[in-house]
């Protein structure tokens, strides 16, 4: 049984005995305290919800590491950046703090500070490292509740996409040095492909007969090496290729053996977003006006040209290679608006087909029963 009994020094000291069977004792320096732990240790035992003290000692950031080693789904990128949150964010402010004293105010606070100097975007990928690890916990047992739940951010201010014209991906491809960078241009902005599955294609990946390519690998670069691994979410998918592009690139790789890449760098190793920017992209977005496009904001080029091409929403989902249909709704929902006008038009086509005469004048009432 527990109990609160009157220490020699006038404290007050509470004995009880955990669902292992341990005994435990805390004390206090008022009786009223004393009764109200006693009371929800006894809650908590009863609601098998109890939870021993020194399980939430582990400090924030040993606990925090622990979770991302013991994670065995994330790719080298996400792995790195990760490990660059904890160490520059997360251990500076939570050294030597245990996972049970830290309150949602503590995160609030923690966070509203980091929105002095970042975005809001960063401050959220920061806070949500710290929330998944005390998920982690609480599945752990080790804290009751995650501090990070419900915290409220500013809405972020979105970022504005660059759209470019038919007549603009022209003018782009036309700005290169050579071939090799103007169907770079031209597959990233006609199929939408991230940089890392654009370095990733191999001549096997191409299917001219189908107008398709498949989307199986992805090369990413990380710390000055390169790393195969499968496309983001592991999800192989097959790509649409204008005819046009169908040609360039079966003439581009005549020579070529199936196991070889499709695009490499001017010495033959996987190509390098940083390097081919400073090589020779940066230069062509400047010469035709638009400096601040990148090689992955291409990708918003051939959302909208499939948009144009009337191309549904699951369409650019799988040829974008989206987790969901609402990812893409949330990223081009401006985009699609524009269907709009032309859903009333075809209704309105649909229906002068059939030669149906209205049943009543315009501008007639008529009794409603």
């Amino acid at each position: 049984m527990a109990s609160i009994q009157k220490t020699k020094s006038r404290t007050w000291q509470v004995r009880y005995k955990d669902p292992s069977g341990r005994h435990r004792a805390k004390t206090y320096r008022l009786k009223a305290d004393a009764q109200k732990f006693l009371h929800s240790v006894e809650t908590e035992i009863a609601r098998g919800s109890y939870i021993a003290a020194e399980r939430g000692a582990v400090d924030v950031p040993t606990w925090v590491q622990r979770h991302l080693d013991s994670r065995a789904d994330l790719g080298v990128t996400t792995r790195n950046r990760t490990q660059n949150i904890i160490d520059v964010h997360i251990k500076p402010k939570w050294a030597s703090v245990a996972l049970s004293d830290v309150e949602h105010a503590d995160v609030a606070a923690w966070a509203k500070q980091l929105l002095g100097t970042l975005s809001v975007r960063s401050v959220k990928k920061i806070v949500n490292v710290l929330s998944a690890a005390y998920d982690s916990a609480v599945r752990d047992r080790r804290v009751h509740s995650n501090p990070c739940r419900g915290l409220k951010f500013p809405k972020a201010t979105p970022k504005s996409k660059i759209f470019l014209s038919a007549e603009q991906v022209e003018d782009l491809a036309g700005a290169t040095p050579d071939d090799r960078q103007a169907l770079i241009v031209y597959v990233l902005a006609y199929c939408g492909l991230r940089w890392g599955e654009l370095a990733g294609l191999r001549v096997q990946d191409f299917d001219p007969l189908r107008r398709r390519l498949n989307i199986e690998q992805t090369i990413v670069d990380d710390g000055g090496k390169s790393f195969v691994k499968p496309p983001k979410d592991h999800e192989i998918r097959s790509v649409p290729v204008p005819k046009f592009l169908v040609e360039k690139i079966a003439a581009y790789i005549a020579t070529a053996g199936m196991t070889d890449l499709i695009f490499t760098s001017p010495r033959g190793g996987p190509l390098r977003n940083r390097n081919e920017r400073g090589r020779w992209f940066n230069q062509a977005v400047d010469a035709i006006g638009v400096p601040e496009l990148t090689p992955h904001g291409l990708r918003h080029t051939a959302a909208s040209m499939a948009i144009s091409a009337r191309a549904s929403v699951l369409s650019v989902q799988r040829m974008l290679g989206h987790s969901s249909a609402t990812v893409t709704l949330d990223v081009y929902s401006s985009l699609f608006e524009d269907d709009l006008d032309e859903v009333a038009d075809r209704l309105d086509r649909a229906r002068a087909e059939t030669g149906l005469r209205d049943s009543y004048a315009t501008g007639s009432v008529r009794k409603i029963r």
